[in-house]
């Protein structure tokens, strides 16, 4: 777009610690009807102890001014965030996201992002002012992962409106997070010996659904969504085709998630005893009198917390039990490629850096392992062995 004039800018120090240069321009706008229009703008270009002299803040300003005055510029909305969110992006960009993912886009947006950046214009919105944002987030105590999410919720919502030409560029993509702080404890796991205690202590039909995601690995949500018709009992084989949440049904995780897992006899007879004569192939596997989902929370909620507590089993989810399976298939020497494929994962790297744990027997074997490669096996003995050699010694003597 031809500029409409050559400026030049004014520019001024602003401040006491640190000091720093402020320059102001005019740049054209379009106005929320449509039409263009002028606006006078303000920019700090940096500290005075950065640009020593006002002829190095003056060649900064002549920098920041170039596309203007060379007719590179182009015009930015003056659409708020908020409107921009409510009136464009929630209904036409949120309707392609799955139900889940819409659920997670709301609250960051209802919670988070339009209390802050709704009055905003869109163009005002900084790499900078986002940084500070996500600072505070930080501070008040919410968790390293949630800020991180908060920000690609933001970056698509801004992503669109330079996509749409509301802005020339996205600035939450310039932004930075700290380092992720070390996760304190892995995500607890169930010995063989803990799921059994589970099962004995859990209702149906928590007690079927936990052991069939202790044993297939599904995703509770892949299990809730199961239907007859996706059940070979003769071929012993589950086809996941379908995830729910909260009654809607959608697609698998991945594309990988679409997948067919062999099952053993314990499965096997499991299912048999959760099939009656009266069933169709399109009914859920698991459902309620009306035939409609259960809901994964009621089941965490009134089944399987008060169990886990009452066996002192602490943090133990839904998905916690997926991580089991993944757990006991690695403490068996499955290939990981094996273990990617069962747990439907797109990459090797989340199987390998996410969802397999060590159990702590097996770590103990490993060490044992170790030290008899070393000193041999007559050197690896027990506690018990060595103590009752050393009393023995100090018996002769």
């Amino acid at each position: 777009m031809a500029r409409r004039r050559f400026q030049l800018g004014s520019l001024f120090r602003r401040g006491k610690k640190p000091k720093v240069w402020v320059a102001r321009w005019w740049e054209q706008i379009i106005n929320p009807d449509g039409s263009i229009g002028r606006k006078r703008r303000a920019e700090v270009l940096g500290t005075v102890a950065e640009l020593t002299s006002r002829s190095k803040a003056m060649e900064a300003l002549a920098k920041r001014l170039n596309p203007i005055n060379s007719g590179m510029h182009h015009p930015q909305s003056t659409r708020t965030f908020s409107s921009f969110v409510r009136e464009d992006w929630l209904p036409v960009v949120l309707p392609t996201v799955k139900y889940a993912t819409q659920k997670n886009y709301r609250y960051f947006l209802g919670v988070h992002l339009l209390p802050t950046f709704g009055p905003h214009c869109l163009c005002e919105i900084k790499r900078d002012t986002i940084q500070l944002f996500l600072a505070a987030k930080l501070s008040s105590g919410l968790a390293w992962k949630t800020v991180k999410e908060m920000r690609g919720v933001l970056g698509r919502v801004l992503g669109t409106a330079e996509q749409w030409e509301y802005i020339n560029d996205n600035q939450a993509r310039k932004t930075r997070l700290p380092r992720r702080p070390h996760q304190l404890a892995p995500e607890p796991v169930l010995a063989p010996e803990q799921i059994r205690l589970l099962v004995a202590e859990l209702p149906e039909p928590a007690r079927s659904i936990a052991l069939l995601l202790v044993l297939t690995g599904l995703r509770v949500g892949e299990l809730l969504a199961l239907r007859w018709k996706n059940v070979d009992m003769t071929g012993r084989t589950l086809r996941v085709t379908a995830t729910v949440y909260d009654g809607h049904f959608d697609t698998p995780k991945t594309q990988r998630s679409n997948r067919v897992i062999p099952i053993g006899v314990e499965v096997s007879n499991i299912l048999r005893a959760l099939h009656h004569g009266t069933v169709k192939p399109e009914d859920l596997v698991f459902s309620t009198a009306q035939g409609q989902p259960l809901s994964r929370h009621n089941l965490l909620r009134r089944q399987l917390r008060p169990a886990c507590k009452k066996l002192e089993f602490r943090g133990i989810t839904w998905h916690s039990l997926r991580h089991s399976h993944a757990t006991l298939l690695d403490a068996m020497g499955a290939p990981l490629g094996t273990v990617q494929a069962l747990l439907g994962h797109s990459t090797s790297e989340i199987t390998r850096e996410v969802y397999l744990h060590a159990i702590p027997e097996d770590q103990r074997r490993a060490v044992a392992g170790v030290e008899s490669l070393v000193f041999g096996f007559n050197r690896t003995q027990t506690d018990s062995t060595l103590s009752s050699a050393q009393n023995s010694s100090a018996v002769s003597n």
